[in-house]
């Protein structure tokens, strides 16, 4: 009888455990996807297709940027904080991308909620040569629907949202999109 209860947990067992990995497998957020379009006005936040919500912020120098300022060059705007592995690979190749494309791309990585002081030091430190935004109060981050990082948004010339990338993105599929788009207009 006891031997019999404890197949019987050990088997119970095995089951919430397969269960648990099933449901992780099927909820887990995918590296990169593409936002469904949004009919103009429906509240459905974010889409592909559609402008980007503007912003207004600090750099890393105290120089206020905001998002209309890159309209005519592609953007990419990379949320990320310096305690995240995968952001701080990300933004070497960030660097790499704008340094190779200085006038047909604009980057702006904006830092989700931590002190100017540690940014400016990290920016120093890496060797980062495009604009650091700082989001003290994470108003852009929820503007922008971030829920977790790296989260990066691809824009065309125009500022109309092209592309999410949820999780890390490469320098070479950064590349490839820039290229697609490039060829788009």
């Amino acid at each position: 009888m006891t031997r019999l209860r404890s197949i019987t947990r050990y088997l119970a067992a095995l089951v919430c455990l397969g269960a648990a990995l099933l449901l992780l497998a099927h909820t887990g957020m995918p590296q990169r996807i593409e936002i469904s379009r949004g009919a103009p006005g429906s509240g459905a936040g974010l889409a592909i297709g559609l402008p980007a919500p503007q912003f207004e912020l600090s750099s890393t120098s105290g120089e206020t940027i905001a998002l209309d300022s890159t309209a005519g060059a592609a953007t990419i705007i990379n949320f990320w904080a310096s305690w995240c592995a995968p952001c701080r690979r990300e933004m070497r190749e960030l660097q790499q991308l704008q340094s190779q494309h200085p006038d047909s791309l604009r980057v702006l990585a904006i830092n989700m909620g931590e002190s100017a002081d540690l940014v400016a030091a990290w920016q120093r430190e890496i060797g980062i040569s495009y604009d650091l935004l700082l989001d003290p109060t994470l108003a852009a981050s929820q503007l922008y629907k971030v829920r977790g990082l790296p989260t990066t948004y691809l824009l065309d010339g125009r500022l109309v949202l092209r592309k999410v990338y949820y999780g890390p993105v490469s320098g070479r599929q950064l590349e490839d999109d820039l290229q697609r788009l490039a060829r788009r207009v």
